[in-house]
C-alpha cells in the first residue's frame, strides 16, 4: 500500500533516536526523580506524624510487588479519618519505593497501560488540588493535616513543608513530563508496528473519508491476524486511518515526526553566572537539618540495645553465677559488634557489614555536633566553613554527603536488628522510623543543590586590579 513508505522509514528513523534518547537521558531522569519524590513525600509525612496529624502504620511492613496498586481512593469516615488516611498514605508510600527502586524502567517492558498506572500513582495526591475543593477525598484529607501545620505556629515546621510542597511541585511536573515523553514513544511506536505489519495488507478506498469504517475494520482484521498477543488501541487505529485519508492527513504526519524530535533547549543567557559558593552553602545547611534527628536516633539506639542486653542476661545470668563469674550484665567489647546485611540499589545480592556499635555512635554523635554548629547558618563553625574556597567547599560538602548516606544506611540497619531482637523477647521499643525519613529527605534535598551546582557554567576568572 505504501510503495517506497517515505513517511513510515522517516518515522522508524525518528523512533530510534528517541528510543536512545529515553533510555540514555530520561529514563534514568525519571527514576531519580520518582526518588526524589519518596524522600520528599516521606519527609512531608513525618513531619505530621510528629505533630499527632497521622500515625505510622503498624501494619507497614515489607512487601513484594509485581506491579503498581493505586491505594483506595473512596469518602473517609469522619470517625476513622485519621487512622484511615495513615493507612493509605502508609500503602502509598510503599508504592512510591516500589516504583523508585524495584519497578521494571526498560523501555521494552513499558507499555501504555503500564504507564497509565504509573501516571495514577504518581497523581495519587494532587498536590496541584490540595484543599477542599480536591475531587479526590484522600488529597482533601491530607490537605486539612498538611496546611494544619503549613499555616500554624510552628514556623520552622511551616517552612519545612512550604520547602517541600515547592520542590514536590517541581519534581511531580518533571515526572509528568518524562512520563509524557514516554507515552508519545509508545503510542507512535505502536503505530509504526501497524504501519509496517498490517497496513501492507490493507487496500485504502478510492473515496477516502467515505470508507473510513471500512479500513477501520480491515486493519482490525489484520491486526488480530498478524499481531496476536499485542494491546489492540481503537483511538491509535483511528488515528492512522486519518493520517491516510483525511485532507490533512501529511498535515497531521507532519506533526507525528515534530512530536517526535528532540529538542535540547537552549541555555539561558545568564548576565551574572550565579555564585557556585551560594548554591554550595545551601546544600550544607540543608545537611544540617537533621542534627537533632542524628542525636535522637542513637538515643533510641542505645535504649533498645540496652534492653536486648539485659533480656540476654536474665537468660544467662544463673550460668554465670553457677560458674563462678558473677551476675553482671556488662557486654563484652565482641558482643557490641553488629553483623548486618543492606542491599544495594543494582546489586542482586546483599552486602555484609560489621558495625562496632560503640565506635559507631560516638561518630554519629560528632557528626551530630558538627551539623548543629552548621544548621543555623550564622554560628562561627559556619562563618569559617564560609570563608573557604569554592573548591575546598565543594569538597567538605560530598565528604559530609557520603558520610551521612552511610551513617543513614548503618541507623537503618541496626534499627532493624535491634527491634528484631526486642520483639524476640516480646517486648516493644521505639524505632526510628521517623528520623531516618527526616535524614534521607535532607540528603536528597543536599545533593539536589550539589547536582545544580555540578551543572552550572564555570564562572570566568576575573582579572585582578
Amino acid at each position: 500500500m505504501e510503495g517506497p513508505a517515505p513517511y513510515l522509514e522517516q518515522l522508524q528513523v525518528s523512533l530510534e533516536k528517541r528510543r536512545r534518547w529515553l533510555e540514555v537521558e530520561q529514563i534514568p531522569r525519571l527514576r531519580e526523580a520518582l526518588t526524589a519524590y519518596e524522600a520528599l513525600f516521606l519527609g512531608a509525612v513525618g513531619m505530621l506524624v510528629r505533630k499527632g496529624l497521622l500515625r505510622e502504620d503498624p501494619y507497614n511492613y515489607e512487601q513484594s510487588f509485581t506491579d503498581i496498586t493505586i491505594p483506595k481512593d473512596e469518602i473517609l469516615a469522619e470517625f476513622e479519618n485519621s487512622d484511615e488516611l495513615s493507612y493509605r498514605l502508609s500503602a502509598f508510600t510503599r508504592q512510591l519505593k516500589y516504583v523508585s527502586t524495584e519497578y521494571p524502567l526498560e523501555l521494552e517492558k513499558l507499555n501504555l497501560a503500564r504507564l497509565k498506572k504509573l501516571s495514577s500513582l504518581v497523581s495519587y495526591v494532587n498536590w496541584l488540588e490540595m484543599g477542599e475543593s480536591s475531587k479526590s477525598p484522600t488529597t482533601k484529607a491530607f490537605a486539612r493535616a498538611f496546611m494544619k501545620v503549613r499555616m500554624g505556629g510552628d514556623s520552622m515546621a511551616a517552612q519545612i513543608l512550604k520547602d517541600a510542597e515547592t520542590q514536590i511541585l517541581k519534581t511531580t511536573a518533571q515526572i509528568r513530563s518524562q512520563l509524557a515523553d514516554l507515552v508519545t514513544f509508545c503510542r507512535e511506536s505502536w503505530k509504526a508496528d501497524i504501519r509496517l505489519v498490517v497496513l501492507p495488507t490493507v487496500t485504502v478506498p478510492a473515496d477516502g473519508r467515505a470508507h473510513r469504517e471500512e479500513m477501520l475494520k480491515a486493519i482490525r482484521r489484520g491486526f488480530a491476524n498478524r499481531m496476536t498477543g499485542k494491546p489492540w488501541y481503537p483511538s491509535l487505529a483511528e488515528e492512522i486511518a486519518d493520517e491516510e485519508l483525511a485532507e490533512d492527513g501529511e498535515e497531521r504526519k507532519a506533526r507525528v515526526l515534530a512530536s517526535l524530535q528532540i529538542v535540547v533547549p537552549e541555555k539561558p543567557k545568564v548576565v551574572e553566572a550565579v555564585d557556585g559558593r551560594t548554591i554550595l552553602l545551601e546544600a550544607v545547611r540543608l545537611l544540617a537539618r537533621p542534627s537533632e534527628d542524628l542525636a535522637t536516633a542513637v538515643a533510641v539506639l542505645e535504649e533498645n540495645e540496652r534492653m536486648v542486653q539485659e533480656a540476654q542476661a536474665a537468660h544467662v545470668g544463673w550460668f554465670r553465677r553457677l560458674l563462678g563469674g558473677g551476675g553482671g550484665s556488662a557486654a563484652r567489647p565482641d558482643e557490641r559488634v553488629y553483623k548486618v546485611q543492606y542491599a544495594e540499589p543494582g546489586v542482586p545480592t546483599a552486602k555484609n557489614e560489621d558495625i562496632d556499635f560503640p565506635k559507631f555512635i560516638a561518630d554519629v554523635q560528632k557528626k551530630s555536633s558538627l551539623l548543629a554548629a552548621l544548621a543555623t547558618g550564622a554560628g562561627p563553625a559556619f562563618k569559617k566553613l564560609a570563608g573557604t574556597s569554592e573548591s575546598q567547599l565543594a569538597s567538605f560538602l560530598d565528604k559530609q554527603l557520603n558520610e551521612l548516606l552511610v551513617i543513614h544506611r548503618r541507623l537503618a540497619c541496626l534499627n532493624t536488628l535491634l527491634q528484631a531482637r526486642i520483639m524476640e523477647e516480646k517486648k516493644t521499643a521505639r524505632g526510628i522510623k521517623i528520623e531516618l525519613l527526616t535524614i534521607k529527605n535532607a540528603i536528597v534535598k543536599a545533593n539536589q543543590r550539589r547536582h545544580e551546582y555540578q551543572a552550572k557554567e564555570p564562572v570566568p576568572a576575573r582579572p585582578s586590579s
